[in-house]
């Protein structure tokens, strides 16, 4: 085959045997069962993502940066849920019917929700590092800014899930298609994964020195008062929650990061043995936030319940409560509202 030809007009059958990956021509058991798993935690997903996405709407004890951006990372899971929804609907022998501008479509979905989930968790990440080294509870950003970044994650998150079908593919270049993405080009496997993999690694740079800092300090401090450690627990448990959050995303994601620099530098790896296996841990990433947050933090816990169960919500305009660990008595909220926090430090 020649590299300068085109191919818009073949079919996906036609790239899928270009790459050697097998392409079904019939549903037996193991794929409907498949199928009827997958939509099902599909439907998990975007229901429990939903819920987060309520309760710190509802929830005036959440209107903080951090929760604003917890709730773009829900919305973002949100977004993976319809994602692998319609991968559902149109994968076995489904993707045959697929036109090669579908087939993008289908791919950039799930590539715009990871590229929206690792956005925000950068940016939850910066936030918290802003935070303790300032010493406050919460940066002082206006609502306006975090629209703004709201709005950045997400315009790149969608450019980066368009590329491929603006033109950063393999079917002009037949030779350097994928194995597992067959009209994806080994060049944009290899930015993809890297630029995740290298967002992943600055992440965990930027929580190491706010716990080396946050340890440090510690140390340091003498015994102070009762409502300063309230404050100093609340942060830190605040802070054990998003990096449990991240590091749930990580052990999720990068195996199937890894999988895709494997299909472009190993000839000999089989990466289709485990592509399927990855894809679906990947995908319960998206329904795992949720649980954290029920188990991490009683208050949006107590919340899910008040939505759940359309109790009362009680007192909403008195305290401000933080990502409070189950350890941490609920009376601890009463020293983080606005009028109580200034001039704290909370390390």
């Amino acid at each position: 085959m020649d590299d300068g030809q085109c191919y818009y007009n073949e079919t996906i059958a036609f790239f899928y045997n270009n790459s050697g990956k097998h392409l079904a021509t019939e549903w037996n058991t193991i794929s409907r069962l498949v199928m009827g798993l997958g939509i099902t935690v599909c439907i998990f997903i975007m229901l429990a993502n939903l819920l987060v996405m309520v309760a710190i709407y509802i929830n005036r004890r959440f209107h903080f940066p951090i929760y604003y951006l917890m709730a773009n990372l829900a919305a973002a899971d949100f977004f993976a849920g319809l994602a692998y929804f319609y991968l559902m609907f149109n994968t076995g022998p489904n993707t045959r019917r697929l036109s090669v501008s579908t087939w993008l479509l289908r791919q950039g979905l799930i590539d715009t929700s990871l590229t929206a989930s690792v956005a925000n968790l950068l940016a939850i990440a910066i936030e918290r590092h802003i935070t303790v080294f300032r010493m406050q509870l919460h940066t002082r950003m206006s609502n306006r800014r975090v629209v703004v970044v709201i709005v950045i994650i997400w315009t790149m998150s969608i450019v980066m899930g368009a590329i491929p079908s603006v033109g950063w593919n393999c079917i002009c270049a037949i030779r350097t298609c994928s194995n597992m993405a067959p009209i994806y080009s080994h060049s944009y496997l290899v930015f993809w994964a890297i630029f995740n993999l290298v967002t992943f690694v600055v992440m965990v740079v930027l929580y190491a020195h706010i716990f080396v800092y946050v340890r440090q300090r510690t140390m340091r401090m003498s015994r102070h008062s009762s409502g300063p450690r309230r404050n100093r627990d609340t942060m830190m448990s605040l802070l054990k929650t998003v990096v449990i959050v991240l590091g749930a995303f990580i052990i999720c994601w990068t195996p199937a990061l890894v999988l895709l620099l494997l299909d472009v530098f190993c000839d000999g790896c089989n990466v289709l043995d485990f592509e399927k296996f990855f894809l679906l841990l990947a995908e319960f990433n998206s329904a795992m936030n949720p649980i954290i947050y029920s188990y991490r933090d009683k208050e949006m816990s107590a919340t899910f319940k008040q939505i759940l169960f359309c109790q009362r919500q009680e007192n909403v305009n008195g305290v401000v409560a933080e990502g409070s660990d189950r350890s941490v008595s609920s009376s601890n909220h009463t020293v983080l509202s606005p009028q109580h926090n200034n001039g704290h430090s909370v390390v």
